[in-house]
Parts: C-alpha cells; sequence; structure tokens
C-alpha cells in the first residue's frame, strides 16, 4: 500500500504562521480537487478551531497510542478531513517518548488512506510530535516571517531534519522556507531575507504570504480563506503558494 504525499508544517517557534499555512495550503490543494487530511498534531488546537472542529470525541494522542481507532478520531468535513488534537496532547507527548518506535506511528497510521495529501500543523517544539510528523512525511514547509531570531531557529529545525534522515525517513525533503508577513522594509527583514538566499542548503518560495487581516479573520470564523473572503490577497498567495507547491513536489517520492 502507497502513502499519501504528507507534508509536515513545521517551525520551533511559534506565531510563525504554521496553522494558517496548513490550513490554506490543504484548502487550495481541495479546490484543485484533490483529497486532502489535515493533522493537528498541536496541543493549542488552533487548526482545528480554525477548520470549524470546535469539539472532538477523541483526538490524535489516542490514536496514535491505541486507545481510539482512526474511524472514532477522524472528523469528516465537505471537501477536508481532520484529525483533531486536544489539550491533553502534551501529556501524551510525554507517553510517546517511552514507545518504541515511537517515530514511526503516525506513519504507519497514514498508511494506504484514501487521500492525496496529508499536511502536518506541527508543535513549536522539536519533540516527539514533531519527529514523528517529519518521519511520516515526503516533504517540509518551514513559515518564517522577518525576524533575526526566526532565522536562529531555522538551524535547529534543520539540525533535526538530518537526524530524522539517519534514523527514520531518508527521504524527506524540504518543500520551501515560505516568507510569512515578511517585511523587507526592514532591517531585520533585509538581513534575514539576506541569510536565507545565502543558506547554502535551503530553498525558499518564489511566491510568499502578504499581510492581510483576512488571513486572521477567517480562521475565528472556522473557515479557510477560499470560503471566508476568496478575492482577498491572501486567497491569492495561497493560490500561487499551492501552484508553486505542486511544481516543486511533482517527482515527490512516494515510500511503498
Amino acid at each position: 500500500m502507497a502513502y499519501p504525499i504528507t507534508v509536515a508544517v513545521t517551525n520551533n517557534k511559534g506565531g510563525t504562521g504554521k496553522t494558517t499555512t496548513t490550513l490554506n495550503l490543504g484548502a487550495a490543494l481541495a479546490k484543485q480537487g484533490f483529497r486532502v487530511l489535515l493533522v493537528d498534531l498541536d496541543a493549542q488546537c488552533n487548526l482545528g478551531l480554525a477548520a470549524g472542529c470546535r469539539q472532538a470525541p477523541h483526538h490524535v494522542g489516542e490514536l496514535l497510542l491505541g486507545e481510539a481507532s482512526w474511524e472514532e478520531t477522524l472528523v469528516k468535513g465537505q471537501n477536508i478531513d481532520l484529525l483533531p488534537s486536544s489539550r491533553l496532547l502534551l501529556s501524551y507527548e510525554h507517553q510517546l517518548n517511552m514507545e518504541p518506535d515511537s517515530g514511526y506511528l503516525l506513519r504507519e497510521q497514514l498508511e494506504g488512506r484514501p487521500y492525496d495529501y496529508v499536511i502536518i500543523d506541527c508543535p513549536p517544539s522539536l519533540g516527539a510530535l514533531t519527529f514523528g510528523a517529519l518521519g511520516a512525511a515526503n516533504w517540509f514547509i518551514v513559515p518564517m516571517q522577518g525576524e533575526n531570531f526566526a532565522y536562529v531557529g531555522l538551524d535547529e529545525i534543520l539540525q533535526c531534519v538530518l537526524k530524522v534522515r539517519r534514523r527514520l525517513n531518508p527521504g524527506l525533503q524540504l518543500a520551501g522556507i515560505l516568507m510569512n508577513k515578511f517585511d523587507l522594509r526592514t532591517k531585520f527583514g533585509q538581513s534575514v531575507y539576506s541569510k536565507l538566499t545565502d543558506h547554502p542548503t535551503v530553498r525558499l518560495f518564489t511566491n510568499s504570504v502578504r499581510q492581510d487581516v483576512s488571513l486572521m479573520e477567517c480562521t475565528a470564523f472556522g473557515q479557510s480563506i477560499f470560503e471566508y473572503a476568496p478575492t482577498s490577497r491572501g486567497a491569492q498567495d495561497f493560490i500561487s503558494v499551492c501552484q508553486e507547491f505542486l511544481q516543486v513536489t511533482a517527482t515527490a517520492p512516494i515510500p511503498s
């Protein structure tokens, strides 16, 4: 059985746009007719709320530890399905650390599922849940704002990815660094952009996500940008990001 093409959206710094990217990249893929599953691995549960799921009887931590089945955990939507998170997920992460081969648990759950794309919203840390997401992924995306601290954190992410490649998933690839609300008018923004373009091992998305209040508002209403403001700059940007993503990943290696 084949895996869906799986994408981990990760940054160990909070507030970089991981949830916004996960939701709206998934929605852009669904608009093109792909079958999409979103996975919320952040105990803040922001992805579930942004996707319109206020409460679910079971969560992804229970699924990974065998306390709930796939059918009990999955929340079905009109165009996109969701594996929801819970405020209890941090305690489940501690239990996952005790499990042998915990890095393979999510990968095993996704095997053969009837989706074209799985997009994973990772927690703002490099713990067991993020390792599991990277272990399951074909590709990873790093949303980043124009801040110096964000660039410092990038090296930590890349070191984590090297470990994952060695131990779990040699086929993991970087789809790109996604500039999110990046202001090149500031010295910090210019400095970070210069460092990224000069970095020997990273790829930048050509398209970026501009500042748009609609992107903040749509999540509060439990909608994607395409439902909430389909003609907004945010919608235009995520269509462009999705098109570039599909071009970059056109030859994605899919494990079997």
